[in-house]
């Protein structure tokens, strides 16, 4: 299927679920309009989407680079976050490798140990 084709199949379907309604199977300039504006943001979902490289889990593990525990030439270390100082592995450093429920709310309790919550 050609990419003009895949364009009209999406925006028909985008008019048809606007025009559901009110306004069943009567064109219009405002359901044209609204088919544009529809179509803008799933293109640029899309490319967003398509990005998932560089997106949100590539920026994790460079904030998680950036929050390593600091080490000299001699492998000598002080234990703190290179980044803010923290001991490490600092909250930044475990918010960003630690699988979390994004809709869910967060608890500093979440990032304690068991024998700091006593």
């Amino acid at each position: 299927m050609t990419q003009p084709a895949v364009d009209d199949m999406r925006r028909q379907i985008v008019l048809r679920e606007i025009n559901q309604g009110a306004l069943a199977g009567m064109p219009s300039e405002i359901s044209e309009n609204a088919a544009d504006l529809v179509l803008a943001a799933l293109d640029r979902y899309d490319d967003w989407a398509a990005k998932g490289a560089v997106g949100p889990s590539a920026r994790l593990a460079r904030i998680a680079q950036a929050h390593t525990q600091d080490t000299t030439s001699g492998g000598l270390t002080t234990g703190n976050c290179v980044e803010c100082g923290h001991p490490s592995p600092c909250p930044t450093y475990t918010w960003a490798t630690t699988d979390r429920d994004p809709l869910a709310t967060w608890d500093p309790a979440d990032d304690e140990d068991e024998e700091t919550n006593r």
